[in-house]
C-alpha cells in the first residue's frame, strides 16, 4: 500500500473517470502521488476515487468541464490551495465525435468534439503551466492518438482535434525549455476501453465494418489501458528529464507499416 510522504508530488488528471484516465490514477496513485481526479461525469468520477480508496490512498475529485476556462483555472487552484504546488498534469480528457463522411458530419459535433479535445488541452496548458513554472519545474502529458500522426476516414473530427493536441505539445514545449517544465504527449493505438468500443459501434451501425474508423496497418492487438498509463508515468518521472515536446506511441506496432 503506498503512503503519501511530505515529499510526495502532487498532479491534476483531466477525464479521470474514463478507461485511461482511471488507469492513470491508479497507477500513479499507487505510486504515492497526491492527485486531483477530474471530470464531466462526477459519478463515474467517484468510482475511480473509490477504486483508489480500497488501495488505500486518497485522491481529491472535482467535477470539471475542460472546455470551461473558469473550471480549468478552478481546478489548477484547488491543487495549490490544497497541496501548495502543482508537479505534474495530465490532460487526458476526450470524446471521440462520430463515424460519419465529411459531407455528413454534423457541424455542432465538430465544434465540440475540437473544443473538448484540443481547446480543453489549450485551457489545460494556459493555466497550468505558469503554476508548474512556479514551483520550479514539472511534466505536462498531453493525451494524443495515433489519429495525431495519421487520418482516419469518417473521423474527421477526431482526427483533426488529435492533430490539434500534437501541435499544441510541439509549440509549447518550445515556450518551456529552461523553465523545468516539459510538454510531452502519449499516442496511444486502438485500446480496449469505452471509447474504442463506442467508436466500432458507430461503424458497424454507418457501414456494417466495425474495423473500418481504426483500421491498422498492422494487426497488433490492441492495448490496454495499464499499457498508456505506465508511459504516463515514465514521462512523470526524473527518468523522463530530457524528454520534451515528444510524441510517444503505445501502439503494438500498429502504425508501423
Amino acid at each position: 500500500m503506498a503512503q503519501y510522504q511530505d515529499t510526495a508530488k502532487t498532479a491534476l488528471i483531466t477525464g479521470a473517470a474514463g478507461g485511461i484516465g482511471r488507469a492513470i490514477a491508479l497507477t500513479l496513485a499507487g505510486q504515492g502521488w497526491r492527485l486531483l481526479l477530474t471530470d464531466r461525469d462526477i459519478k463515474a468520477l467517484q468510482a475511480t476515487q473509490q477504486r483508489c480508496q480500497a488501495e488505500g490512498l486518497r485522491p481529491d475529485v472535482l467535477a470539471v468541464d475542460v472546455t470551461c476556462e473558469p473550471e480549468v483555472a478552478a481546478a489548477v487552484h484547488h491543487v495549490l490551495r490544497h497541496y501548495g504546488r502543482l508537479d505534474g498534469v495530465i490532460s487526458n480528457a476526450g470524446v471521440a465525435g462520430v463515424v460519419e463522411s465529411i459531407a455528413d458530419y454534423p457541424t455542432e459535433v465538430f465544434a465540440q468534439t475540437m473544443s473538448i479535445n484540443a481547446k480543453g488541452t489549450f485551457l489545460c496548458l494556459k493555466h497550468a503551466l505558469p503554476a508548474m513554472q512556479v514551483a520550479g519545474g514539472g511534466s505536462f502529458v498531453a493525451m494524443g492518438s495515433t489519429s495525431s500522426i495519421r487520418g482516419r476516414a469518417h473521423l474527421a473530427a477526431y482526427v483533426a482535434s488529435k492533430h490539434a493536441v500534437l501541435g499544441l505539445v510541439r509549440s509549447v514545449a518550445l515556450e518551456t525549455i529552461g523553465t523545468g517544465v516539459r510538454v510531452n504527449a502519449v499516442l496511444p493505438g486502438p485500446t480496449h476501453t469505452a471509447m474504442i468500443d463506442a467508436i466500432n459501434g458507430m461503424a458497424e451501425q454507418h457501414a456494417g465494418d466495425a474495423d473500418s474508423p481504426v483500421r491498422r496497418a498492422v494487426a497488433a492487438p490492441y492495448g490496454e489501458p495499464e499499457d498508456v498509463a505506465g508511459t504516463v508515468a515514465f514521462l512523470l518521472s526524473p527518468q523522463a528529464r530530457h524528454l520534451n515536446g515528444a510524441a510517444l506511441v503505445v501502439d503494438g506496432g500498429s502504425t508501423l507499416a
